[in-house]
């Protein structure tokens, strides 16, 4: 039987709200529970439900009324952050034993592991039932599981498609797609940006092929912290989130990126390698963003670091099965699933296309002539997806002429705007507060 993290989390951290004596089971579950969201109903369950929850683990029900509740990841970092530097030490020695982890938790990065381990809980619990309707799969179907990892759910919570188009220049499939943050009004609120982000670290950061248990937030912080004092990105924000714009609109699915590799003292040309299935197609996908407050300057430099991937400095066509490498698909993956990857990598007369495409995210920052203060809300929205639009056929016609310019027309394009209010300041500080320093 596997370890009952709920459980664990609970008695961890029931010493925070102890005053004179012992909590009760049911009382430690509510407390995590009206800490962890905006507005929770005590009433909810009655006592013998928490004790439940306590010895059975979160179920979808109780995952779905947190959400209902509206989740409150800053109030629950709050509350345990109160804590005192002895009882963060405390807790941190017990979630290594029971948890079973590799190291302790660092006191300042408590309430960052504990926010992240309670969201995985909520994540788990939600697919309990899903799982169990599902067919069990044949062992062809198996060894082609290969699902998405950014949640849908929260992914339109935070983002509005303002609007989609093609660029001409490209004779092969593709799209540009032009997003705002909710709600569509400046200056732009990031606290929905930052959740998703943190939900989606740990997938980000780590190998599909690896059990998430020892791994959750901690680690994946830690790597990314270690990936940024590389020297490596310059935009790691907008790395996290070329990957899930890739894999939410595109179904483009992760094979490794950049970051997760650093480890093993390995790089890659791009800032990921995603795999696309459509229409028959299989498609690799080279990533690449850019962060910067002029739009223009943006896709400047997107498309320079593009034009120094290796497949565009060759003298020769580089087919996009070279450009894997498959040692790392087996040390991120395994055998079996390795293997299943590059037979689907096969080409074949319809299935496999030659050349790699690219999927890139540029932010930038919002400006706009248009008078946004003096104006009801629906205005101000409607006037800001005006701008966004202007922004949108700018950069199909700067792409255009990059496209054509460098002989890449052949390649699939999946590009993403996003506008910040400000694009350098503003990304470097949502990830300082998100993995720290």
């Amino acid at each position: 039987m596997g370890i009952n993290r709920f459980q664990v989390l609970v008695d961890a951290l029931k010493p925070l709200s102890e005053i004179d004596e012992s909590v009760p089971i049911q009382d430690a579950v509510l407390v995590i529970f009206e800490n962890y969201t905006k507005n929770w109903n005590a009433h909810n369950y009655q006592e013998s439900n928490y004790k439940r929850l306590y010895y059975k683990g979160l179920n979808r029900s109780a995952a779905h009324k947190l959400e209902k509740s509206g989740i409150a990841k800053d109030k629950f970092k709050d509350y345990i952050n109160e804590a005192s530097y002895s009882q963060k030490e405390s807790i941190s020695k017990y979630l290594l034993e029971k948890l079973q982890l590799k190291e302790e938790i660092p006191a300042e990065s408590l309430a960052y592991y504990c926010v992240n381990l309670m969201s995985e809980l909520v994540e788990e619990a939600k697919r309990k039932k899903q799982l169990r309707k599902q067919k069990i799969p044949t062992k062809s179907e198996d060894k082609d599981i290969f699902t998405k990892t950014v949640s849908d759910e929260t992914f339109t919570t935070v983002f509005r498609q303002v609007n989609a188009s093609e660029m001409d220049a490209v004779k092969n499939r593709n799209i540009i797609h032009a997003f705002v943050l909710k709600p569509e009004l400046l200056p732009f609120s990031y606290t929905n940006l930052k959740d998703l982000v943190t939900s989606n670290i740990t997938s980000y950061a780590i190998a599909r092929g690896v059990s998430k248990t020892d791994v959750i937030g901690l680690q994946a912080a830690n790597l990314l912290r270690k990936y940024a004092k590389s020297g490596i990105p310059n935009n790691l924000l907008g790395e996290l989130l070329a990957y899930i714009f890739l894999e939410h609109e595109d179904n483009a699915l992760k094979l490794y990126t950049r970051a997760e590799i650093l480890k093993v003292k390995r790089t890659i040309n791009s800032e990921g390698i995603y795999l696309k299935r459509d229409q028959g197609k299989t498609q690799l996908i080279l990533g690449a963003s850019q962060l910067n407050n002029n739009l223009e300057d943006a896709i400047n430099n997107v498309v320079k670091k593009i034009a120094t991937f290796d497949n565009n400095r060759s003298n020769e066509m580089v087919l996009a099965t070279d450009i894997v490498d498959r040692s790392i698909l087996r040390t991120q993956f395994g055998e079996d699933k390795s293997n299943a990857i590059i037979k689907l990598m096969a080409p074949t007369e319809t299935g496999f296309e030659d050349i790699a495409s690219y999927g890139i995210f540029i932010g930038y920052k919002f400006r706009t002539q248009l008078d946004l203060d003096d104006c009801t809300q629906e205005e101000a929205k409607e006037k800001c997806r005006q701008a966004i639009n202007c922004d949108l056929e700018q950069a199909i016609r700067q792409l255009n002429i990059v496209i054509q310019q460098h002989h890449w027309q052949k390649s699939s394009f999946y590009v993403y705007l996003l506008p910040f209010t400000n694009a350098e300041e503003d990304t470097h500080a949502i990830m300082k507060d998100l993995i720290g320093e």
